[in-house]
């Protein structure tokens, strides 16, 4: 199911059906590697169903997630667009089934129709405000903090904003590591604080974000700043 925010989501019905005669569509095993860190390559994705997960790797194997790609999401745009190398990997996290468009399908479907064109603008503006949110945050905020305004933004994608939230499947304190720029032992110690105050519980396959409200000032801001991590 397309979010609502999503890129494709944007489009006019005629839109899609334009860029639909263009793309080829191809299924992914969970697990496999859709886009590699460095490569030369230059299509451009769309995520039809499943879910993905840009990232990157350091020298001593750890994972670094910059975000994670939903039906109706774009990627691999970037490199379509000034040329240079892909900036990170994209793995499938399960069964997903994507469409890719050449780059010269692309740059032509840019370039004759404005709609799109501003569509994309605005998805690359989100991509910028999100980065900057990070780099704030990895620069000023302690694990505590980064780590809630990494559940509030997972909420907020969600669709939930307001009152209490649950993300489901719950992300694993290794997932919520590799975004927050630390280590899962640390994000489990967090967790169970959280969960030790009342704002988190484990429910199922979910976690249930208990008070938005208070997490956010938890965080170190009222709710509705917290909403700029989104």
């Amino acid at each position: 199911m397309t979010a609502p925010h999503a890129f494709l989501a944007t489009l006019s019905e005629a839109d899609l059906a334009a860029l639909a005669s263009r793309w080829i569509v191809r299924a992914y095993r969970q697990d496999e590697l859709i886009i590699a860190h460095g490569e030369s390559g230059r299509d451009v994705f769309f995520v039809l169903e499943g879910r993905a997960r840009a990232i990157l790797y350091g020298e001593n194997g750890r994972e670094v997630a910059y975000s994670d790609i939903g039906p109706g999401d774009i990627f691999g745009e970037l490199a379509s667009i000034d040329g240079r190398a892909r900036s990170a990997s994209i793995v499938a996290l399960e069964q997903t089934r994507a469409a890719r468009i050449s780059p010269t399908a692309f740059r032509e479907f840019v370039s004759s129709n404005p709609a799109f064109a501003w569509a994309l603008l605005q998805h690359l503006t989100i991509l910028i405000r999100r980065l900057t949110d990070r780099v704030y945050e990895f620069s000023t905020l302690v694990v505590r903090q980064r780590l809630i305004c990494e559940l509030l933004r997972r909420a907020e994608e969600s669709g939930q904003a307001e009152g209490g939230a649950s993300l489901s499947p719950a992300p694993t304190h290794f997932e919520l590591a590799a975004s927050i720029s630390t280590h899962r032992e640390a994000v489990s110690r967090e967790m169970s604080a959280l969960a030790k105050r009342g704002l988190i519980e484990r429910s199922g396959r979910s976690l249930v974000l208990r008070d938005l409200a208070a997490l956010g000032t938890l965080a170190g801001r009222d709710h509705e700043q917290s909403r700029v991590f989104s």
